[in-house]
């Protein structure tokens, strides 16, 4: 298991297993965040035997478009390598903010 652990934020990136791997967001992802997740995400996207990569926004408290853009980044190196890539547990202001940019319908599983 792979931590990146900043004042405020958290990325945590769990083993494979059956092809799925899981990235656990957690904290507040800003302008000096979105560069991190986006190298964080690409790379989760490229692991070897990886089919697809879960994002869990479960404890994400602030997020915004920096860390849109590193999610968008996430989604595209995982769409290059064919590989899919879903988030999850988006509640609150940051599925609002998924909600309104159109992002919820491509990137959330539990969108519907």
């Amino acid at each position: 298991m792979r931590v990146v652990s900043i004042h405020h934020y958290q990325i945590v990136v769990q083993p494979a297993h059956d092809g799925v791997l899981l990235v656990c967001l957690g904290g507040q992802f800003d302008m000096g965040v979105g560069t991190a997740l986006a190298d964080a995400l690409r790379a989760a996207a490229q692991e070897t035997g990886v089919e697809q990569v879960f994002v869990d926004m479960q404890r994400v408290a602030f997020f915004d478009s920096h860390g849109i853009a590193g999610l968008v980044a996430g989604y595209e190196a995982a769409h290059s390598a064919g590989r899919r890539f879903s988030v999850t547990n988006a509640r609150g202001m940051v599925k609002q903010i998924l909600d309104v940019t159109g992002l919820a319908e491509v990137l959330c599983q539990d969108a519907h």
